[in-house]
């Protein structure tokens, strides 16, 4: 009986010596999300934040600032997770795959637009971005997924009118205005500190008719040069210069100046060539002249069209995905423990 007994210790010795790293692996193998019943690993995440953690890594300095960038980028990115594993589930049940060859026509195609090589592309992305061949196979496989569940759920519903295609066509020309630099000139009439009610109207009553006479055609210069009060500009026919919209990059870096928003607002919703105001700014009521604008790269709606309906399609499946993932989210059981 002994015999037996120290052999039965004996294999629980050794059974415990498996055990014990095994235990210490599950305990290191921590679940940070729940997906019905699959879970998203620490391994898991921590694989797929490591492109973003070399980046951060290189741009943030270590401390306090690194670790904050460092969280932002698994809370994002263990969202997204989710999402894909809602997808995947939803996929299965469709009966939706990608194969082998879409996922080599993608690579084919992503280096015919970068006019390279695919094997240039791997490349560039294991330096770049330290992303091996295979996670970037995985990556365009997720998103080659995502679009045929998407174009499932869209298919035969997107229905867009020409005037959808208008209102899209007015939205970008508004968007890119706010971007491109302009070239405005003022006349400036102060209002003295202290001045009467009356003195205060004349001033306002000028600026009217200064107004009016630069709509009907006078030159707007000749008339900044007589009445302006900005000495500044007086001489120059009230020429401010080019201005870059508050926002845009030439602003921030002090590239060009920038005008008030109140100013800038007015000088947005004319057109090269025509005059606004009199506004009341402060201390001074003020006339601007719009003499230019950085062109446009939007000429008509029609050279425009392929592009806004890349753009229309484009927020059409934004919204469904989202709807999508919504619906699958409250039909799923979700939990995330980071």
């Amino acid at each position: 009986m002994r015999a037996p007994l120290r052999l039965a210790l004996a294999g629980l010795v050794a059974a415990a010596g498996l055990v014990a790293p095994l235990a210490h692996a599950v305990v290191s193998e921590r679940i940070v999300a729940v997906v019905g019943d699959r879970a998203i690993l620490l391994s898991d995440l921590r694989q797929r934040a490591r492109p973003f953690l070399l980046q951060i890594q290189a741009r943030v300095p270590p401390g306090a600032q690194q670790a904050a960038a460092e969280s932002q980028v698994f809370r994002e990115l263990i969202q997204k997770m989710v999402d894909e594993e809602l997808q995947g589930m939803a996929a299965e049940k469709a009966n939706v795959r990608v194969t082998s060859e879409e996922i080599e026509n993608a690579f084919r195609n992503i280096a015919a637009a970068e006019q390279t090589t695919v094997a240039e592309l791997f490349r560039l992305a294991r330096t770049s971005s330290g992303l091996t061949e295979q996670e970037y196979r995985d990556e365009i496989r997720r998103q080659l997924l995502e679009g045929k569940m998407l174009q499932l759920r869209v298919r035969g519903r997107v229905r867009l009118t020409e005037q959808d295609v208008q209102s899209a066509f007015d939205r970008m020309v508004r968007e890119e205005r706010r971007r491109r630099e302009y070239h405005p000139a003022w006349i400036v009439l102060r209002v003295l500190p202290g001045s009467s009610a009356e003195a205060v109207e004349e001033r306002r009553a000028l600026a009217v008719a200064l107004a009016d006479r630069a709509r009907r055609g006078e030159d707007f210069a000749a008339l900044a040069r007589q009445f302006s009060d900005d000495s500044a500009t007086r001489d120059e026919g009230g020429d401010l210069g080019v201005r870059a919209p508050q926002g845009t990059q030439a602003a921030a870096t002090g590239q060009r100046e920038v005008m008030a928003p109140e100013l800038e607002a007015a000088l947005m919703a004319i057109e090269p060539g025509q005059v606004t105001g009199p506004m009341r700014v402060g201390d001074a009521f003020v006339v601007m002249k719009l003499l230019s604008r950085q062109p446009s790269r939007f000429t008509t709606l029609e050279a425009a069209r392929p592009e806004i309906m890349q753009r229309l399609q484009a927020e059409i499946l934004m919204k469904t995905k989202q709807k999508w993932l919504e619906e699958l989210k409250r039909g799923t059981h979700v939990e995330v423990r980071l």
